[in-house]
């Protein structure tokens, strides 16, 4: 209760203030441009008060160890797990609780900036996570995934298992490419264009974009993760053309850039721009349940505007950031504004976190 109360009325959330008084000389140029210009435009309200507050602390952190440097400690908040209870582990452990275990991993590996009970809790989740892909059909992609890895060494936290080396973000976003793909299937008249909000370091864009053939991706997002994820995409795939397109201001001059690139990122209000049923698919994968009501139901009203299909993943039950009294179920549609029209694909618990659901809509 007391860190709820910090949370919503002691601690700041003026990221607009904050920046303006705060010591920009250890932050990198680009960075320095993408704030200014994301403080100055319509996002910032449609960003959550969470994540502008989660900000202040990034720049914190950028500041004192480097952009490069700083990616490691960050990375914790981009769904890599470092903890778990029964509440989150049970499903996972009972799917597989008559699976031997392969002695030759590396389960007790330290990783950098992790503590010891970290890395030992970060590496059984992994395994965990494997163990319950490895036989999936899905899993025959993680050779695609390695593949482009060649490329560009991101220096995730990892295991070496069956002599390949697997992080937690190669196994979460196969679990959701496993949906993401059935939910396509269930399109006809596909435009292979994809839009995806709040992509964190890019894992599960760089997992698609490794996975699906000619293309094309748009990820709306807020600095310091567009500027990480940009890197990353940029570095991963170097025969594509990848663009910060957060300064365009009509849907023209936007259009002109997207058919011009592979890849384009663009801050959230800019995908109002977007032409209507422009995506086969919008994905927001952990994000929406930190989000305010008022910005929840913006992004939801757009995705039904320009996407065939819809993707999201969150809490079963989530109490709102920085809020002492708000809390959304996934089990209420009105909480998500979901439509009794849209056609439900499917509605799952997901295998890990299991108090986390994963939802697929057809607008």
């Amino acid at each position: 209760m007391w860190s709820t109360f910090k949370n919503a009325y002691l601690r700041t959330h003026n990221l607009k203030n904050y920046w303006n008084k705060f010591d920009k000389q250890n932050i990198p140029e680009e960075l320095r441009i993408t704030l200014d210009h994301f403080i100055n435009s319509e996002s910032y309200n449609w960003s959550s008060k969470f994540w502008r507050r989660l900000t202040i602390n990034h720049l914190k952190v950028i500041a004192s160890k480097s952009f490069q440097n700083s990616q490691d400690d960050l990375g914790k908040e981009y769904f890599t797990f470092t903890y778990f209870n029964e509440s989150i582990i049970k499903d996972a452990c009972k799917s597989i609780e008559n699976n031997t275990i392969n002695l030759k991993i590396n389960v007790f590996k330290k990783h950098k900036n992790f503590t010891y009970e970290e890395s030992i809790n970060h590496n059984i989740i992994l395994y965990i996570l494997y163990e319950n892909l490895k036989n999936k059909s899905v899993f025959k992609n993680f050779e695609k995934i390695k593949k482009i890895k060649k490329n560009y060494n991101q220096k995730k936290p990892s295991l070496i298992i069956d002599d390949n080396e697997i992080s937690q973000d190669d196994l979460n976003s196969l679990f959701e490419f496993e949906k993401i793909d059935l939910l396509l299937s269930q399109i006809k008249n596909k435009k292979n264009n994809f839009l995806e909000i709040g992509s964190g370091s890019g894992r599960t864009t760089q997992t698609i974009l490794a996975i699906k053939e000619n293309i094309k991706y748009v990820v709306a997002d807020i600095p310091p993760a567009i500027n990480f994820s940009y890197k990353n995409i940029k570095n991963l795939f170097p025969d594509k053309k990848v663009k910060l397109a957060f300064n365009v201001k009509d849907q023209n001059e936007l259009m002109r850039e997207f058919e011009e690139n592979d890849i384009i990122y663009i801050f959230p209000h800019q995908i109002s721009l977007l032409p209507k049923k422009f995506f086969d698919i919008s994905i927001a994968i952990d994000c929406l349940h930190e989000m305010e009501k008022a910005v929840v139901e913006k992004y939801i009203n757009n995705f039904e505007k320009i996407s065939q299909s819809f993707y999201f993943k969150v809490w079963e039950n989530a109490g709102l950031p920085n809020s002492f009294y708000k809390s959304y179920s996934i089990h209420n549609k009105k909480d998500y504004f979901i439509k009794d029209e849209w056609k439900e694909i499917f509605k799952e618990r997901c295998i890990f976190p299991s108090n986390y659901y994963q939802i697929g809509y057809k607008f």
